[in-house]
């Protein structure tokens, strides 16, 4: 058996690290080359990972529709609009960022919605517990994905929380268009970007200045002057 020298050890090492860095190079290529289903989806990286989830599944669904029957999402300046709807299974889910609803105004925003959801019988499962309503029978699901336990594992959440997507006897389908108004859009960057281009041309004024300026008018008189 050869010695092993310390140099040897080294090189040995450093193509170790080559091969890692070859596999991991061929990795990230891979992924690249594959075509991702929600890249024309505005929408966080959780959200695009239910998204494409969902889709592998075979399932009908909607991606941020207004639903004209439910009195808080029928218009687009309402308060809740579903992240995603499953008509087939009268199913909601609803990606939590745990950033901004996590603030005191959205988590009103949230109970509200929570018992507008019960009072249209449907159950809320959040963190895997389910909370029915008090009166009536169940006719759907309203469920709450926080963005950290769709990082953690996204399977396990659609195993738990809707197990019927895995049924033998599930219905098949293909995710709805999206709805996107493209030339709304490029309006509001077209806005957004001219105030801030006004923002920068507009010449800044010193604080002092501001307030000598408003002594002037409240002292000043026309009534003096003629």
């Amino acid at each position: 058996m050869p010695r092993r020298t310390i140099e040897y050890r080294k090189i040995k090492a450093l193509e170790d690290v080559r091969k890692l860095e070859q596999l991991t190079a061929l990795e990230d290529l891979g992924k690249a080359s594959m075509p991702d289903p929600s890249a024309e989806i505005p929408g966080t990286g959780p959200e695009k990972m239910v998204f494409n989830y969902l889709k592998r599944l075979g399932v009908r669904f909607q991606f941020q529709y207004h639903e004209a029957d439910f009195e808080s999402s029928a218009f687009p300046e309402d308060i809740y609009i579903p992240d995603f709807i499953l008509p087939d299974y009268n199913s909601r889910i609803n990606v939590f960022g745990t950033y901004w609803h996590s603030l005191s105004r959205r988590r009103e925003k949230d109970i509200l919605n929570a018992g507008m959801q019960l009072y249209a019988g449907r159950m809320i499962i959040e963190h895997g517990i389910p909370l029915a309503p008090s009166v009536g029978e169940i006719l759907g699901k309203y469920i709450i994905w926080w963005e950290y336990e769709i990082y953690f594992d996204l399977a396990h959440l659609f195993a738990r929380d809707l197990p019927e997507l895995f049924s033998p006897d599930r219905i098949m389908g293909q995710p709805e268009q999206y709805i996107l108004d493209r030339e709304e859009q490029e309006r509001i960057a077209k806005a957004r970007i001219s105030r801030l281009v006004a923002t920068k041309l507009k010449p800044k004024v010193h604080p002092l200045e501001r307030r000598l300026k408003r002594l002037r008018r409240q002292n000043f008189d026309i009534n003096k002057i003629y």
